[in-house]
């Protein structure tokens, strides 16, 4: 499959990526796992699944209409959640282009004896099972295991009996690994309540995703001595990395966050690496360092990008909205910003590193550049980006894809209007995912932000009312017509999982974009 995996941007039209449908796992978090298994609230799966289908038929509209006929007459004749939509189903759309992990990971399973083996060895005592409990798994048929890997429950108990805790975040398959061109990183996710999605990306990674071509798949783990460090100096030094925290912006250009879930010394690793491995095309890596805050547990909780001139992101953290909003005469909505001293405690840093600029002094990947300060810009290749986040995105637009800057758009979560940009940020109004540029997919609750789409110039479009359009013969609209487009999918539920279609998405293979 690897032959045709591959990624320079976050708005070339998308081609190929990889999901997962809500699963039963997350219909049983109960309310005293909510700080262990990352979520806020308890969801209705079923809605939840309901609104989720919106977004499968859409992906599949753009990236495989000739899987929609089925669609059709599989919804036409269901009663409750159409089997189209049901991984474990044998109606299930079985897409090469919008890839279900949990059907990947049935297929894996049942093509090498040994590397199931080995996964189940490795779940089993990542997650302290039993014999007899990991023998049970190695008995199972491959859909049926590959359910339970991801479920944590045995299908067909009467009482859906654990053997294991669910991954209930695994839904959001951006954070497992991420495409650098042709290359694959894989993550090493932060929270305990993940580690059993980082095993199997892994074996998805090695085993199916590029089994001819290992050499592709990067991982970055810690020191060999790490664990001789006290727990200070393990904090100080420890290695997490997850795909929120990671764009493939431009060709040449990686964007890599600092977070709550992605460690400064991660960020410094990425940039050892790829600029150790010039064949992965990086030159450029831009650092982004946000606040550990669980509201912005990402950089792509904060930004993300819509077309070559267009980017959505919250403005709390633009130095740019803040000082220009400082400047403006007292209003009801300067009076309330006022309080929260915006252009200071939470000021996202961002730093880049450039190859190229590294001048008679050559790179030396035994420096650890981002944490140990170094200012001497000019010898080592480092910057301060003026004027933070919105200056890169700006820069990058203006460098990377040669926009007049004039011409470069900034819309803001909620408009910029307080509360309401905080209250939408928490919803995901900045974490949009591109199936072509300029069209973007994203939640309806997020009204205001949809408002500021239309005030610079996009159409914003129901999931529903976009899809019945493209199934209708006489109307014009198509995937292939449509153009500067916000798509809305219903989101009472999904957004309770913290996390939008960005993170909902892991992109596998776009179109390059013509300059």
């Amino acid at each position: 499959m690897s032959a045709d995996l591959e990624v320079k941007s976050e708005i070339g039209k998308l081609r190929k990526l990889l999901i997962h449908s809500p699963d039963g796992g997350i219909g049983k978090i109960v309310p005293g796992k909510f700080r262990d298994w990352l979520y806020d609230d308890t969801v209705f799966l079923r809605n939840m699944q309901f609104e989720y289908d919106h977004y499968l038929k859409t992906l599949l509209y753009f990236l495989d209409p000739e899987k929609i006929p089925a669609i059709l007459e599989c919804e036409k004749n269901a009663k409750g959640r159409p089997d189209c939509y049901k991984p474990a189903s044998p109606k299930y759309f079985n897409s090469d282009k919008v890839l279900e992990l949990q059907v990947l990971l049935a297929k894996t399973l049942e093509a090498d004896d040994h590397n199931r083996e080995l996964l189940v060895a490795s779940i089993a005592a990542c997650e302290g099972c039993s014999y007899k409990d990991e023998k049970l798994l190695m008995k199972m048929d491959p859909g049926r295991l590959a359910k339970t890997l991801i479920t944590g429950t045995l299908p067909d108990s009467d009482d859906d009996e654990f053997i294991f805790p669910p991954v209930p975040n695994l839904i959001f398959t951006r954070d497992i690994g991420i495409m650098i061109h042709n290359h694959f990183l894989l993550s090493k996710l932060s929270k305990r309540a993940r580690r059993r999605e980082s095993l199997i990306a892994r074996f998805l990674a090695y085993n199916l995703l590029f089994q001819q071509q290992n050499n592709l798949v990067m991982e970055i783990n810690q020191d060999r001595d790490f664990f001789l460090g006290d727990t200070e100096e393990r904090k100080e030094h420890i290695i997490t990395i997850e795909g929120g925290d990671v764009m493939m912006i431009s060709p040449g250009h990686l964007i890599v966050g600092c977070s709550e879930r992605t460690s400064p010394n991660a960020a410094n690793a990425i940039i050892n690496k790829l600029f150790k491995h010039p064949e992965t095309g990086i030159y450029r890596v831009s650092v982004v360092k946000i606040p550990r805050k669980r509201a912005v547990m990402h950089i792509d909780t904060i930004f993300t990008q819509v077309s070559r001139n267009t980017w959505v992101m919250f403005g709390d953290y633009s130095e740019i909205f803040m000082q220009s909003l400082q400047a403006k005469e007292k209003s009801y909505l300067h009076h309330f910003r006022a309080g929260k001293t915006p252009v200071s405690k939470e000021k996202v840093e961002v730093y880049q590193f450039d190859l190229r600029k590294f001048g008679d002094q050559p790179y030396d990947a035994s420096r650890n550049y981002l944490l140990q300060g170094q200012r001497d810009y000019d010898k080592v290749g480092l910057k301060i980006v003026p004027q933070g986040l919105e200056g890169l995105l700006r820069q990058i637009s203006v460098d990377d894809f040669g926009v007049y800057p004039e011409e470069v758009r900034i819309i803001y979560s909620a408009d910029g209007q307080y509360p309401y940009d905080e209250r939408e940020q928490w919803t995901d109004s900045c974490n949009v995912v591109a199936v072509k540029e300029g069209v973007v997919i994203g939640f309806d609750r997020n009204e205001k932000t949809a408002a500021a789409f239309r005030n610079n110039g996009f159409d914003v479009l129901q999931a529903s009312v976009l899809l019945n359009r493209f199934a209708d013969p006489d109307d014009s609209l198509s995937p292939e017509s449509i153009a500067n487009t916000l798509i809305i999918l219903p989101s009472s539920e999904l957004s309770r999982g913290r996390g939008g279609s960005h993170c909902m998405s892991m992109p596998l293979r776009r179109d390059a974009l013509i300059y």
